[in-house]
């Protein structure tokens, strides 16, 4: 493996493009004053937030007492990196109700093994002892603290004792109680498998617990592995510091619920349930009858996908043909407010807090990279929080929405950015992407490093392809276990159409995808090896029958199959690119990226596939592997990290694509 990676290494850093590539996309990086994300505005006022200067590899915590207020270093992983010389990430941290306290996790080299602390802010004093095994499940932190900041509930894994299988790493884990008295979790979990008052959870389940604002009842969550799904119980909140807690269920699987929000005792649910693309119920917590509830806000052509609770309604966001809208419903009424915003793509909505009326949004587009705004009383404004970078809105550049025919007659919808001007010469080099899985929706976003791509006169292309989320949970079921080969005939079809459109030819056409969007790449160039010039697949799935044995395997089972029965064997092996490489093959240029310690996919993944790849190719194009051994799935990566990749990457597209300066110096 080493040995490997140290040749990538030496071969990507002879191309003599590469070097120039590599400062030009620092200056695009490090252009802007900070990047900022996770940011939190509590009711009082104060502000919590994760930035990144052009000097930090790592981003760090601040506070602000106001919005406008001098900033307030909090942790800063870059100095425990410094002592340990392994790379330290901020995994999640979630501020008390008013600031006074923050929780925050810490991860090592990608490794994604969290190790959470309590500080108190005004004096950064650490509260206790880290406390191992907490994490942050696929929908967020699990932590969530009491209205009266005495504590905080929190998921933590199971102890993996010696014995136990590497499978059971992420079984069996449950949610706890943080006492800021006793500076340490209790004991006893609240809710989960270590709880008799709880009915029996399946292992694969991630429970945690919330109690609403003003609200006389508390909700234990239960996500089911990697499931949009979850269930949902609620217990009185009088029952908290009792000896037992009765739990009642008044959410299934069955019913299908993707989302929820409180406010008081309303009980707002997304659910999917005779609505693929979901709709939004409302009941109460005192009576909660789902058979019963009030339909808010009805299926329509849009997609719901998020919703939050604030003092003046409930925010519901809505995607419909790749862009992002939101709207308003009051309390207690029914009636749609559409929100007018500011640009036109994505809609994140950040922050929302039932003692507050508005909404903290992060919009994005193709074109223009992230900025937040604060929407209130009918208008939005652009906070400052995040400075305006000179490259963030570039003004040359062109984003259409097309619509491309596939293998089996469905249109699926490709996203294409260029330069303006761009001639349909079948002479551009071209980067088409996609990820199609879990119903993840791919929406609008740009980042300032891509206009690197551009200024070589690139196209980038990205493929909503069947297995995401672009028209709800029926486009997902299209591109899962044995519908799987949708996604990568979709992938097929649309690099296709750039062809036949004379965007680029198969010369210079590359596909790049991470996880299971490596899983996509991979099974794309082994079903049609002729159709591309070279393939970049990071941290990818290309063994997806050997993944079930891994720690996140069975939880994945219900996104992939299962090899214990029949049908689940062949969706794996139809989908397994490794066991599709055929010998003699002419497969085009592969780059394998992985990080070594990958908790999610592991690294054998990518170490095998290159292994069977050179030896089967009949092609003359290289096939190589690039390993981080301080890296894992991405998730904690440095700055360094991620823009070498990122430069790898392009570096590796360019060589192929023949560019003159990207051309070795042959000796």
């Amino acid at each position: 493996m080493k040995a490997q990676s140290d040749h990538t290494d030496s071969v990507l850093k002879s191309i003599p493009g590469r070097a120039a590539l590599l400062e030009r996309v620092q200056k695009l990086e490090d252009s802007v004053a900070a990047r900022v994300s996770g940011v939190s505005w509590l009711p009082n006022g104060r502000v919590f937030y994760l930035k990144r200067a052009p000097e930090d590899n790592q981003a760090k915590l601040y506070v602000r007492e106001t919005m406008i207020a001098d900033e307030q270093l909090l942790v800063d992983p870059g100095q425990i990196t410094k002592q340990s010389g392994r790379t330290v990430s901020i995994h999640f941290y979630a501020p008390s109700p008013t600031g006074r306290y923050v929780a925050y996790g810490l991860s090592e080299s990608g490794t994604e093994q969290v190790y959470m602390s309590v500080m108190l802010t005004a004096t950064k004093m650490v509260i206790g002892e880290p406390i191992d095994r907490t994490s942050a499940n696929v929908v967020g932190t699990t932590l969530k603290w009491l209205p009266d900041e005495t504590g905080f509930f929190f998921n933590r894994k199971q102890e993996l004792k010696p014995g136990m299988a590497l499978t059971e790493k992420y079984l069996n884990s449950s949610a706890y109680f943080f006492r800021i008295s006793a500076a340490r979790a209790d004991s006893q979990p609240i809710f989960g498998n270590g709880n008799s008052n709880v009915p029996r959870l399946d292992p694969e389940e991630f429970p945690f617990v919330v109690i609403p604002k003003k609200s006389n009842y508390m909700l234990a969550l239960s996500y089911h592995g990697i499931l949009n799904e979850f269930s949902l119980y609620v217990a009185p909140r009088s029952q908290l510091d009792a000896s037992g807690i009765d739990w009642k269920s008044i959410v299934t699987l069955a019913d299908k619920i993707i989302g929820f929000a409180v406010y008081k005792n309303t009980l707002y649910l997304v659910t999917g349930k005779d609505a693929p693309r979901y709709k939004v119920i409302r009941t109460t917590l005192t009576n909660p009858t789902l058979d019963r509830a009030e339909v808010v806000l009805p299926q329509s052509k849009a997609v719901i996908s998020d919703i939050a609770a604030a003092a003046d309604g409930l925010y519901v966001k809505l995607v419909e043909d790749g862009r992002g809208r939101l709207v308003r419903i009051a309390h207690g009424s029914a009636k749609v407010e559409p929100i007018r915003l500011p640009t036109d793509g994505s809609v994140r909505i950040i922050y929302t807090d039932t003692a507050r009326p508005g909404a903290l949004l992060q919009l994005a587009g193709w074109t223009s990279a992230p900025q937040f705004y604060y929407y209130e009383s009918g208008s939005a404004k652009r906070l400052v929080i995040q400075p305006l970078g000179p490259f963030d809105t570039p003004q040359g550049l062109v984003a259409k929405e097309i619509m491309v025919r596939s293998h089996d007659g469905v249109m699926v919808p490709l996203s294409v950015v260029h330069k303006r001007g761009l001639r349909l010469d079948a002479d551009n080099p071209t980067l088409l992407t996609g990820y199609g899985a879990y119903g993840y929706l791919q929406e609008p976003y740009y980042d300032s490093r891509w206009l690197s791509w551009f200024e070589h006169g690139g196209v980038y292309a990205i493929a909503h392809v069947r297995g995401g989320g672009e028209y709800g949970e029926e486009w997902h079921l299209a591109g899962q276990k044995d519908t799987k080969p949708n996604s990568w005939k979709d992938l097929v079809a649309c690099a296709e159409y750039l062809i036949d459109h004379k965007y680029t030819s198969q010369m210079q056409l590359g596909i790049q995808g991470a996880s299971a969007g490596g899983l996509l790449v991979a099974r794309a160039f082994t079903y049609r090896p002729d159709l591309f010039a070279a393939a970049v697949s990071t941290v990818g799935v290309s063994d997806a029958i050997r993944m079930e044995l891994t720690p996140g395997g069975s939880a994945n089972t219900a996104e992939f199959g299962s090899s214990k029965t029949e049908p689940g064997f062949r969706a794996l092996l139809e989908m397994s690119a490794y066991y599709q490489v055929r010998d003699g093959s002419k497969y085009p240029a592969v780059l394998l990226s992985h990080g070594v310690n990958d908790p999610r996919v592991p690294v054998w993944e990518s170490t095998k596939m290159a292994a069977r790849l050179q030896a089967a190719s009949g092609s003359d194009k290289p096939v190589l592997l690039r390993l981080d051994y301080d890296a894992g799935h991405g998730i904690g990566s440095s700055k360094l990290q991620r823009r070498s990749e990122f430069v790898d990457s392009l570096t590796f597209m360019l060589w192929q694509f023949g560019e003159p300066d990207f051309q070795p110096t042959l000796h």
